[in-house]
C-alpha cells in the first residue's frame, strides 16, 4: 500500500470510461436540467451512481446548477453531485493528512448533499442510486441513530438491484469508517445471496481489498495484523479467493449481460485482488476487460494517483499489448 498517498499523475480518465459523463457535463454548464435529469434517469441503477461520481470528478466544486424542479431526478442527481464535490475538498489522505478547513469545508458540503438526498428520498423514492449516495453522504458525518436501518429500508423498497448502492452500504461499515472487518463481511455476502448477476460476487473482492488495507495501512493491532498476514498466506484464503473468481467468471459467461458500470466494478476489483495475491493468471483476464475504463478506487489503494502507470506494468507482466494513447 505504499502508492495510496503518492503524488498524482498526468493520464488517469476521471470518467472511468463512462461515455455519459461528457455529454452530462455539456448539460449541465448549459443548466439543461430536463436533459440532464432525463440521462441520468435513463441509465442502468448502478450506472446512474457511476454517472454522477464522473460528472462531480469532472465539473467544477459548488458549479451552478439547474432548476432542480426540471426533472424529478435532479434532487437525487444534485445530491449525488455535493457528496462527489465534499470528496473532493476533504482529499484522498488519510485524517492525520487533512487540514481543519479541508473538513470544514467538506462538512458544509456534505450537509448540503444531505438535504438534497432528503428531499430525494421523497421524489424519487424508487431510485437506489440516491440511497446509495445517501450511504456515503453518511460516511463524511456520521449516521444519526436509526439512520443507517432506515436508509437500508429504503434501499430495499426500491425495487431495484444495485450493486454501487449495496457497495456504499458495505462500506460505511468498514473498519475504516463505522464499522468493523466481519461487519463489512457480511454485508458483502448479504448482498451476494440472490444476487441478479455476477457483479454482486465483486462485492466480497472488494470486502477482502477493503480488509487488505486497513490491516496493512490503518490497524494498530499488532495482533490482528499478524493474524492476517498468516491468514493471508494460507492456502485455505488463496482457495477461496479462487474458488470465488471461478464463480464470478462462470456467472459472467452464462448469467445475464452486466452494465457498463457493473462490469467496470467487477473487474477492476478482481483485478486489484489478483494483484495483492500476485496471481497473474487469474489478473490477465479482468486487466484485458478493463481496458482503459480503470476506476480510481480501488486501484488508488494499491497505486497511489498513478493508477495508469500501474497498470501499464501489470499488462506488460501478463503479455497483454500496450493500450492506445
Amino acid at each position: 500500500m505504499l502508492g495510496l498517498f503518492g503524488k498524482k499523475k498526468a493520464g488517469f480518465d476521471l470518467t472511468e470510461g463512462n461515455r455519459h459523463v461528457m455529454p452530462g457535463l455539456a448539460l449541465l454548464e448549459a443548466g439543461d436540467g430536463e436533459g440532464l435529469g432525463a440521462l441520468y434517469a435513463g441509465l442502468a441503477p448502478a450506472d446512474r451512481l457511476h454517472f454522477a461520481d464522473g460528472l462531480g470528478q469532472v465539473s467544477q466544486i459548488g458549479a451552478p446548477l439547474p432548476d432542480l424542479t426540471s426533472h424529478p431526478s435532479m434532487y437525487a442527481l444534485a445530491g449525488g453531485l455535493h457528496y462527489v464535490w465534499a470528496h473532493r475538498l476533504r482529499g484522498f489522505a488519510t485524517a492525520d493528512r487533512t487540514s481543519d478547513d479541508q473538513v470544514m469545508d467538506m462538512a458544509e458540503m456534505a450537509a448540503v448533499s444531505e438535504d438534497l438526498l432528503d428531499a430525494a428520498a421523497e421524489t424519487t423514492p424508487g431510485d437506489s442510486a440516491l440511497h446509495g449516495f445517501r450511504f456515503r453522504a453518511m460516511m463524511l458525518t456520521g449516521a444519526r441513530p436509526g439512520e443507517f436501518e432506515a436508509i437500508t429500508g429504503d434501499l430495499r423498497a426500491s425495487g431495484e438491484a444495485n450493486v454501487l448502492a449495496e457497495l456504499a452500504r458495505m462500506n460505511f461499515l468498514a473498519p475504516k469508517w463505522h464499522g468493523s472487518v466481519d461487519e463489512m463481511h457480511a454485508a458483502a455476502e448479504s448482498a451476494m445471496a440472490g444476487a441478479p448477476n455476477a457483479s454482486f460476487l465483486a462485492l466480497k473482492a472488494r470486502a477482502w481489498i477493503e480488509e487488505w488495507l486497513y490491516q496493512t495501512a490503518m490497524n494498530d493491532d499488532p495482533a490482528e495484523i499478524a493474524a492476517f498476514r498468516d491468514r493471508v498466506k494460507s492456502e485455505a484464503l488463496k482457495a477461496e479467493v479462487a474458488e470465488l473468481d471461478d464463480r464470478f467468471r462462470q456467472e459472467f459467461t452464462q448469467g445475464p449481460e452486466l452494465s457498463f458500470a457493473e462490469a467496470g466494478f467487477a473487474h477492476n476489483n478482481f483485478a486489484v485482488l489478483m494483484t495483492l495475491f500476485k496471481d497473474k493468471v487469474r489478473l490477465k483476464p479482468h486487466l484485458s476487460a478493463i481496458g482503459s475504463a480503470a476506476f480510481q478506487t480501488p486501484w488508488g489503494y494499491i497505486a497511489g494517483r498513478n493508477v495508469p502507470g500501474m497498470i501499464a506494468r501489470l499488462r506488460a507482466d501478463t503479455g497483454l499489448p500496450k493500450l492506445k494513447g
